[in-house]
């Protein structure tokens, strides 16, 4: 008995010896043949998604009651139909997916990102209860809410001007904001520009013009105001070399250039006039958001200026008036209405007082999703 298991152990062993040396042999024949990734490829384990690489999710998303509130499937009883929803994974909300993926979207919330990290290809699980922390913010913007914002006002001179405003309306369409730190003023800066009162006719700007105050820096100061205006006043401090560079400007119908060494301002207690007198023939040349312009003067009547414009190898003729003249006093509007289409321009202002827009702002948020395929692009870079 004894040496019948022994001989049974023999051959065993020798057995197994010979399915090594043939595993051996055929790994060799593999590796040559196919290379040292093709271990990788019989691999059973799925692969798994690590930040940078793009995947098709498909998810269920529940509030905090238990309201099914979005989901991608076209029925998500039954979990059939419908689009995965194709994501890139980073939590840099403005990072562009890679190459050949442009389709996919790193703009989601925080906490559904860090949940897809890790899960495999395939896997079911879910994500959450996410905090609206690392959703989509702690507090919805309401009436009653003040916040800072330098966006109202515009200049392309870089004159900023941060004003204070409290919500004091919200529909479904609209948001009403007051300007409400008026009597905080000192002498300041008045910027070219106003938003529009109108903003759903807005076409190439939401931006009105105001008078080109800004041409004397802080030379401008409030007087009064009311409930709906505040009521401000120019001050010039310059008769000549008002600018360092020629500057276009516009008041109502008319367009004009202040030009460094050829215009003259005049005012009295109701009204500013500027006058340029150019010398014909004279070349300005000045830089226009990193386009090189060149003004040329081609003659001069009692109330136009003619000139030619080049940029870039094209010239346009343009007449201009000579004298320009403006209000000192102005009635700066304080309330402004924001339809619900341009209110994300103020999006980065209410992130930094602690709001969101989005009508989840302060919902506990969780995701049931299926990882239904990976790419591994993480691995491409």
């Amino acid at each position: 008995m004894i040496l019948f298991n022994t001989a049974m152990k023999n051959e065993n062993l020798a057995v197994l010896a010979l399915a090594i040396i043939v595993i051996g042999a055929f790994s060799i024949y593999l590796v040559a043949t196919y290379g040292e990734d093709i271990f990788n490829n019989l691999s059973t384990d799925e692969k798994t998604i690590e930040i940078g690489d793009c995947a098709d999710v498909h998810y269920i998303l529940t509030l905090s009651d238990g309201t099914v509130f979005d989901f991608s499937y076209n029925d998500s009883t039954t979990k059939t139909g419908g689009t995965p929803l194709k994501v890139y994974i980073s939590m840099n909300q403005t990072a562009m997916p890679p190459m050949g993926y442009s389709t996919y979207s790193s703009g989601l919330i925080e906490g559904f990102m860090e949940g897809l990290v890790g899960l495999r290809e395939g896997e079911t699980a879910v994500i959450g209860p996410i905090p609206p922390e690392k959703g989509y913010g702690a507090n919805k913007i309401g009436v009653g809410d003040m916040f800072t914002s330098l966006l109202v006002m515009y200049s392309d001179q870089g004159y900023a001007f941060n004003q204070t405003f409290e919500v004091v309306e919200l529909t479904d369409d609209n948001m009403t904001i007051q300007w409400v730190d008026v009597d905080d003023l000192d002498t300041f800066t008045l910027p070219e520009g106003i938003l529009m009162e109108d903003l759903q006719n807005a076409y190439f700007t939401i931006y009105d013009n105001l008078p080109p105050f800004f041409l004397w820096e802080n030379a401008t100061e409030t007087i009064g105001f009311t409930d709906g205006y505040v009521e401000v006043k120019l001050t010039p401090t310059s008769s000549e070399n008002i600018t360092d560079e020629i500057t276009f400007l516009t008041v109502d119908d008319m367009v004009g250039i202040v030009f460094p060494d050829a215009t003259i301002a005049e005012w009295d207690n109701d009204t500013v006039t500027i006058t340029s007198s150019p010398t014909v023939g004279t070349n300005y040349s000045f830089d226009y958001f990193g386009t090189e312009l060149v003004v040329t003067i081609d003659n001069i009547s009692a109330d136009n200026i003619n000139l030619t414009l080049e940029a870039q190898g094209q010239q346009q003729s343009l007449p201009i008036n000579r004298t320009i003249s403006f209000n000192r006093i102005y009635l700066l509007r304080r309330y402004f209405v924001i339809p619900t289409d341009y209110q994300m321009i103020f999006a980065e202002d209410f992130e930094r007082e602690g709001y969101s827009l989005n009508e989840l702002a302060g919902e506990v948020l969780t995701y049931e999703v299926t990882i239904e395929e990976i790419y591994k692009t993480s691995q491409d870079n």
